[in-house]
């Protein structure tokens, strides 16, 4: 995608007359009759999705079939045309953006979908890997130690057998230890558990956004299936760790709060502390 900057743009909702499923009603294009700006092109984006999270389609991954029907032909093969793609995920108000070629320019069309059907499919490492693509948006300052373009606390290390996202860069004030949780009355025990569980959801979606958002043709997972719990619940912390972390009188350090062994051996593994650093580990068989 072209993102040339300061192109004078005239934009125009088209009605779209095509034959789309009965779960993309009223699909909203915008067109261009050159390629889009990436002020324009995220500024639309952020218009329809009212200042909600894009999640950017990979190419390389599973391929829902609510998606499948809007960018792939007959034969399950992404048209030509079709460029880019972001997916908000909004209760009442989940839409996909199509960002395809139009003629000397691009049009980007919002359609509804509903909730995706595709049922869990096991996590896998996309091979072989392009350190070019995977990478795109990190530069190299020593070989196999990549640093992000924007953000400089997100770095990435690439070993024989090992791959490491890390952002270190601790939170002024750290998670409030709890104090003789053994101690506690069981209610109160379970909601200093639930209390914990959540500040690790939050982490993991923060480590979700750092790490996998910032690749492309890692995983075979899209974005958003990493927040499926349906596909992730047996890979998370379960209470008892949380239980176990909490009775520990070093309750800042870093714990496993994510864990999948992959079928070819391979794991995956996300940690986080009470500072505000993440770090995620692939290990390769």
């Amino acid at each position: 995608m072209n993102f040339r900057k300061n192109i004078l743009l005239s934009f125009r909702i088209l009605a779209v007359a095509v034959l789309v499923p009965a779960w993309a009603a009223k699909p909203v294009e915008f067109a261009s009759s050159k390629a889009f700006s990436s002020e324009a092109l995220f500024g639309k984006l952020d218009s329809i999705g009212k200042g909600a999270t894009w999640m950017e389609w990979d190419t390389d991954g599973i391929l829902d079939p609510e998606i499948q029907a809007l960018v792939a032909d007959k034969k399950g093969n992404i048209r030509a045309d079709v460029e880019h793609g972001w997916y908000l995920n909004v209760p009442g108000n989940s839409k996909f953006a199509v960002l395809r070629k139009k003629s000397a320019g691009e049009s980007l069309t919002f359609y509804d979908v509903a909730k995706f059907t595709t049922k869990k499919v096991p996590l896998e490492i996309s091979e072989p890997l392009d350190p070019k693509k995977v990478f795109r948006d990190y530069r190299e300052t020593i070989r196999g130690h990549f640093v992000h373009l924007d953000d400089t606390n997100l770095q990435v290390t690439v070993r024989d057998n090992e791959i490491q996202f890390s952002y270190l860069k601790p939170d002024n004030q750290a998670l409030s230890t709890v104090y003789h949780f053994t101690s506690l009355p069981e209610h109160q025990k379970q909601a200093e558990i639930q209390s914990r569980r959540a500040f690790y959801a939050y982490e993991y979606s923060l480590m979700i956004q750092a790490f996998i958002a910032s690749t492309r043709g890692l995983f075979n997972w899209q974005i958003w299936h990493w927040y499926n719990s349906d596909w992730t619940e047996h890979s998370q912390i379960s209470d008892r760790e949380i239980a176990s972390i909490l009775a520990s009188p070093d309750q800042g350090k870093f714990v496993r709060i994510f864990f999948d062994k992959l079928a070819d051996g391979d794991t995956v593994e996300m940690l986080s502390n009470a500072h505000g650093s993440f770090i995620l580990t692939i290990r390769r068989r």
